[in-house]
């Protein structure tokens, strides 16, 4: 895969797809998703984007998250760390992400995050 067919929550400024739903615009979790998706989730929602992801998964669609790590939930337990359908892959070193008011850098984002691949089956 050298390219996302569709970013499911995006903003203006960074949309790494072909396609593309902007969040508050169009609501990708109503939208079905293509056959590789990039989901860069609001951070206080990721239990609504990770459910929406298995249940792409499971009609053959991939996709890949970029959430915080909070294995302590229900949603990492009961979607992603069971799922023999599923890698992590645990980020060293937070990134920086832009403000979405002022377009500005923000810090370094202190939490743990990791890149969660719902690999497609049928």
């Amino acid at each position: 895969m050298d390219k996302f067919d569709c970013d499911v929550c995006c903003s203006l400024e960074n949309i790494p797809a072909r396609y593309y739903y902007k969040y508050g615009l169009k609501d990708g979790l109503n939208e079905p998703w293509m056959d590789y998706n990039w989901c860069n989730p609001p951070f206080d929602n990721c239990a609504k984007w990770v459910k929406k992801a298995y249940g792409e998964q499971l009609v053959g669609r991939t996709s890949i998250l970029l959430i915080p790590v909070r294995t302590e939930t229900a949603y990492w337990h009961d979607y992603i760390l069971h799922n023999e359908n599923v890698e992590i892959y645990w980020l060293r070193k937070g990134p920086k992400f832009l403000d979405p008011n002022t377009k500005q850098e923000m810090g370094v984002f202190k939490n743990a995050l990791a890149l969660v691949l719902f690999k497609g089956v049928k």
